[in-house]
C-alpha cells in the first residue's frame, strides 16, 4: 500500500469527529443565545422601548395624556431660545474640571501606592463618600454651607466673620460648592481605579526613575501619567457620561438649580420642563439632544481608547 494513502475508515472517523465538533459548537451557541434572551428582552422593553417612545414624543406637544404632532418645533425652540446653551454651560464647567480631578485622583493614588504610614486607613477614608448616594452628598453639603451651617459657624468662631456668606445663594460660590461636592464624591472611585492601574506598572520603572534623580512630581507627570493613559481614558469616559446625565440628584438636593438657574445642568432642565412646566414634548426633545451628545462624546472617547491601546 502507498504510504500516502489514508485508510477509508480513518477518513470516515475524521469526518464524524468534525461533524460532532460542529454540532457541539452549534449547541453551545444555541445555549448562549437562549441564556442571553431574557436579559435582551428586559433591555429591549425597559431601555430601547423608552428611547423609541421618547424620540416619538419629541415631535409632539405632549402633556402626558394627549400628543399633538408639531414636527421639529421642539428642537427649534431648544436652540432658538438660548436656554440650552445657558444650561449646558453648567455641564461644560464640570467637564472642564475633570482634568483637575484626574490629576488629584492620580496624586492621591500614588501617595497610597507608596505605602505611606496609615495608607490602608486613608484608602478607606477616601472611598467612604463613594458609597453615599448623590442625594446624601448633596444634603450634607447643603447643611454644611447653609447660612447658619457649620462652615459659617466655624468662620465666626475663628474670627473670620467677614468671610461668612450665603454660599449656595450666590452665583460665584454656588457652582464652586457643587464642584467641591462632585470632587469629594468622585475621589474614592478615582483613587481605586488608578490604584488598579498602578498595579499594572512594573516597580522597576519607578525605581529606575528615582535612581536617575527624578523627583516625585516629575515621576508623576513624565512617567506615571503617560503609563496610566488607558486608565485615564476609562476614568474620563465614565465621568464625562456622569456629568452629562447624572448631576440631577446632586443639584436638586443642594441648590435646586439656583441662584437664577446658574447651576442648572441639562438633565435638571429636562426635569423642570417635564414636571414643573408640564411640557413633556419639549422635555423629550431635550432628552434626545442630550442622548446624541452623550453618544458622540462616548464614541470619540472609545476611538481614543482604541488608539491608545494600539
Amino acid at each position: 500500500m502507498n504510504a500516502l494513502t489514508v485508510p477509508p475508515t480513518a477518513v470516515a472517523s475524521a469526518t464524524v469527529q468534525r461533524r460532532r465538533r460542529r454540532l457541539r459548537a452549534r449547541r453551545a451557541a444555541l445555549v448562549g443565545w437562549l441564556s442571553c434572551t431574557p436579559a435582551a428582552i428586559v433591555i429591549l422593553v425597559l431601555v430601547w422601548f423608552g428611547v423609541a417612545s421618547t424620540i416619538q414624543h419629541s415631535f409632539t406637544n405632549w402633556n402626558g395624556f394627549s400628543a399633538d404632532w408639531v414636527g421639529m418645533k421642539n428642537y427649534v425652540d431648544i436652540f432658538a431660545s438660548g436656554d440650552f446653551f445657558e444650561r449646558f454651560r453648567t455641564n461644560l464647567v464640570f467637564l472642564a474640571s475633570l482634568p483637575v480631578l484626574l490629576v488629584f485622583c492620580v496624586s492621591v493614588a500614588v501617595v497610597i501606592y507608596d505605602h505611606i504610614p496609615g495608607w490602608r486607613f486613608f484608602r478607606s477614608v477616601y472611598y467612604i463618600p463613594t458609597v453615599l448616594s448623590s442625594a446624601v452628598v448633596g444634603m450634607i453639603v447643603a447643611v454644611l454651607f447653609a447660612p447658619r451651617g457649620a462652615i459659617n459657624t466655624f468662620l465666626g468662631r475663628v474670627g473670620l466673620e467677614s468671610l461668612a456668606q450665603d454660599w449656595l445663594g450666590r452665583t460665584d460660590t454656588a457652582l464652586g460648592v457643587l464642584l467641591m461636592a462632585f470632587f469629594w464624591q468622585s475621589l474614592g472611585q478615582g483613587v481605586l481605579v488608578f490604584l488598579a492601574g498602578l498595579s499594572t506598572i512594573s516597580p522597576e520603572i519607578i525605581e529606575a526613575a528615582s535612581v536617575d534623580g527624578a523627583g516625585w512630581w516629575r515621576r508623576l507627570f513624565t512617567i506615571l501619567l503617560p503609563l496610566l493613559a488607558p486608565t485615564s481614558a476609562y476614568f474620563l469616559l465614565t465621568n464625562v457620561v456622569y456629568v452629562l446625565v447624572d448631576l440631577f440628584s446632586l443639584v436638586y438636593v443642594t441648590t435646586q438649580g439656583g441662584p437664577g438657574g446658574t447651576t442648572t445642568p441639562v438633565d435638571y432642565t429636562i426635569y423642570l420642563k417635564a414636571f414643573q412646566e408640564g411640557n413633556l414634548g419639549a422635555a423629550s426633545a431635550l432628552s434626545v439632544v442630550l442622548l446624541v451628545i452623550v453618544f458622540a462624546c462616548s464614541w470619540f472617547q472609545l476611538r481614543l481608547i482604541d488608539r491608545i491601546g494600539e
